[in-house]
């Protein structure tokens, strides 16, 4: 192809046929700058079509991940509104004085409660801000940003905040007030499957009922177990399905 346009230009200057060689050499310039910007654009397009390929993955593990973390939040919603009711039931037969009864052993159980909710975070501490910028939505990416931000910041810390109190309080609380923490049998093969049916029973009821360090614990325990637990669980349901929609409305865009 070279070697045909070098013999078209040699033949227009052997028959001095300068203007129309000088249209000729224009022409061949504008023609190899045309090839250069079309070459450009389907680099261009190739480039965008992998940045789209490598955003779209991105945006699908995320939402993966954080459907996890929806799941996760809401089973430890229920079982944290739970060990609420059980705090209420027990305040109330103190506060009214009723008597003991065997249904209790189990709300003194589920009022201790001590789960360990987590967000997931290992898709995002993995990555680096470049890796970020794949997103092209910029109110998306600052959502995400939010959401592990709250992860870390506030999620985590206050859920080991809860832990701490209950720690301490199966060190200082419990002890010589109840028979057993939990029923006390970790080494049953199926403890966690059969964790409802464990259960504390009070040494003294009657004395328990009249214990002021322990009705200060209780009463403390629930807007402790509130603040600590059941609202950054809310916040965080509330933020993985915010999150879900967004992602999802994204991914169908981009798939289109």
């Amino acid at each position: 192809m070279i070697k045909f346009f070098r013999r078209i230009r040699q033949k227009l200057l052997s028959e001095n046929k300068f203007s129309k060689y000088l249209l000729y050499a224009i022409g061949e310039i504008v023609l190899v700058v045309i090839g250069i910007l079309i070459a450009l654009q389907i680099n261009n397009w190739n480039e965008e079509r992998k940045l789209k390929t490598e955003e779209l993955k991105m945006l699908r593990n995320f939402r993966t991940t954080i459907a996890g973390d929806l799941e996760e939040v809401r089973w430890y919603g229920r079982a944290f509104d739970r060990a609420d009711n059980s705090i209420h039931i027990i305040l109330t037969h103190m506060k009214e004085g009723l008597p003991y009864h065997d249904s209790l052993r189990g709300h003194f159980r589920n009022k201790t409660s001590l789960w360990s909710p987590k967000i997931d975070q290992e898709v995002f501490e993995t990555m680096t801000s470049t890796d970020l910028n794949i997103i092209s939505n910029d109110s998306l990416k600052k959502e995400l940003i939010s959401y592990y931000s709250f992860a870390k910041r506030t999620f985590d810390v206050r859920m080991n905040r809860y832990a701490t109190i209950m720690e301490d309080a199966s060190k200082n609380i419990f002890i010589g007030r109840f028979n057993e923490f939990w029923g006390n049998s970790w080494d049953d093969p199926d403890y966690k499957e059969n964790l409802s049916e464990k259960t504390m029973t009070p040494i003294d009821y009657e004395k328990l009922k009249k214990d002021d360090e322990y009705l200060y614990f209780i009463k403390s325990l629930k807007n402790q177990l509130f603040w600590y637990v059941r609202n950054p669980l809310s916040q965080a349901k509330e933020k993985s399905e915010r999150l879900i929609m967004l992602l999802d409305e994204e991914i169908k865009k981009l798939e289109k």
